[in-house]
């Protein structure tokens, strides 16, 4: 299986080695570390589940468990629906460095926010209309 961003309910962008998404609906928002990251950048680019996993495999240093980790976490992000099936991506090996997957213990990670919906919902551009444009109440 292969996967996508959840686009337009989606928002992403990644800065400094760190993927950070914002769920336009709710205004969640979500923080993945650099291990989490690589794993994210390559289901984009087409790599699937096993192909993550064989190439961490391949890593010196993996513990025990970290397949199980990998896998949790992509179901994670499918279940926060930032990514949802896409099986006309071509397959892509994957890629990981050896020293992110080290630095964060080879465990992916993601977590959710909710600090700021109420501050992405009071921006009055989400008070745009599709044939007037932003209308600020008077």
């Amino acid at each position: 299986m292969r996967y996508k961003l959840n686009e337009p309910k989606m928002l992403a962008d990644i800065t400094e080695g760190t993927a950070i998404i914002i769920n336009s609906v709710t205004g969640i928002y979500y923080g993945i570390n650099y291990f989490g990251t690589a794993i994210y950048e390559n289901l984009l680019s087409g790599s699937t589940v096993d192909d993550i996993n064989l190439a961490v495999a391949s890593l010196p240093g993996v513990p025990e468990g970290t397949e199980d980790k990998i896998r949790a976490f992509i179901d994670k992000l499918i279940d926060f629906e930032i990514l949802v099936p896409d099986d006309s991506l071509s397959t892509r090996p994957a890629t990981i460095d050896p020293v992110i997957a080290q630095a964060d213990s080879f465990t992916p990670g993601c977590k959710d926010y909710k600090d700021i919906q109420e501050l992405l919902f009071a921006d009055p551009i989400h008070e745009v209309d599709a044939d007037e444009g932003w209308r600020p109440e008077k």
